[in-house]
């Protein structure tokens, strides 16, 4: 719903352009007349973990993907995907987190949703298809919207650009730790007999939530967190009117 956001193509393809050559070459050498692009290269290394996961066993197409020792660069790749597709390299990609942001609000303070951007009123407005009385809510996305998530939080922010052409091993955007496959994120209101408290895990791991001044264990207050939720309590703050500039 941001027509007007970018993709990760430009990135992508040149990251690929640095990667691909070497191995596309091996590939053709061992299989005269196949003739493979960079492109059928890096389609090749996906089958590895895509058709593993599918049939839940080891894909002999991991066999070339080993062979051609590309784990790193195939990580890479994705980082760029993601980064530059619905993440912070892309200037409207935290934007398509927002309405989501909204509604968790809305659920963590038993409140109306306050959204203007692609929540549905009609859904958002009625308790029987937006209640706010639970105790446990489950939603189901796609990866992509889930890094729009994150990054509309302010989780795993990585304050510098990713470099189409050399990782920088410190960056703190990983894609196969943001959202490898099964990925979650799962957000608890806290009650411990005091002011309400948020702690945010994905896959498992506790996140620090710097912006809202969390403690050693993760943990900051509901007011706290809300009140670090500005971007998408002002509804993007005018990213979402750009996701529809002509």
């Amino acid at each position: 719903m941001c027509p007007a956001a970018g993709d990760s193509d430009t990135q992508v393809n040149e990251w690929l352009a640095q990667f691909a050559p070497p191995m596309t070459a091996r590939l053709n050498a061992g299989a005269p007349g196949a003739n493979l692009t960079d492109t059928d290269t890096y389609n090749l290394l996906t089958l590895c973990p895509f058709e593993t996961v599918a049939t839940e066993k080891r894909s002999e197409f991991c066999d070339i993907y080993e062979e051609l020792q590309a784990e790193a660069a195939f990580a890479y790749n994705a980082d760029l995907d993601k980064f530059y597709g619905t993440g912070y390299g892309q200037p409207l990609g935290p934007v398509q987190g927002v309405g989501y942001i909204n509604e968790l609000i809305a659920r963590l303070t038993v409140q109306n949703v306050s959204d203007h951007t692609q929540t549905n009123s009609t859904l958002d407005s009625s308790p029987e298809t937006f209640p706010l009385n639970r105790t446990l809510y489950a939603d189901f996305s796609h990866d992509n919207q889930m890094v729009a998530i994150f990054s509309a939080m302010g989780l795993f922010n990585q304050s510098a650009p990713l470099d189409p052409t050399s990782p920088d091993p410190a960056r703190t955007f990983l894609v196969n730790k943001i959202v490898p496959f099964s990925a979650r994120m799962v957000v608890e209101r806290l009650d411990c007999g005091g002011a309400s408290s948020v702690r945010v895990l994905v896959n498992d791991a506790v996140q620090p939530l710097e912006f809202c001044g969390a403690d050693a264990s993760g943990v900051c207050t509901l007011d706290a967190f809300v009140a670090s939720q500005a971007y998408a309590r002002n509804d993007g703050e005018g990213d979402f009117e750009k996701c529809f500039a002509t």
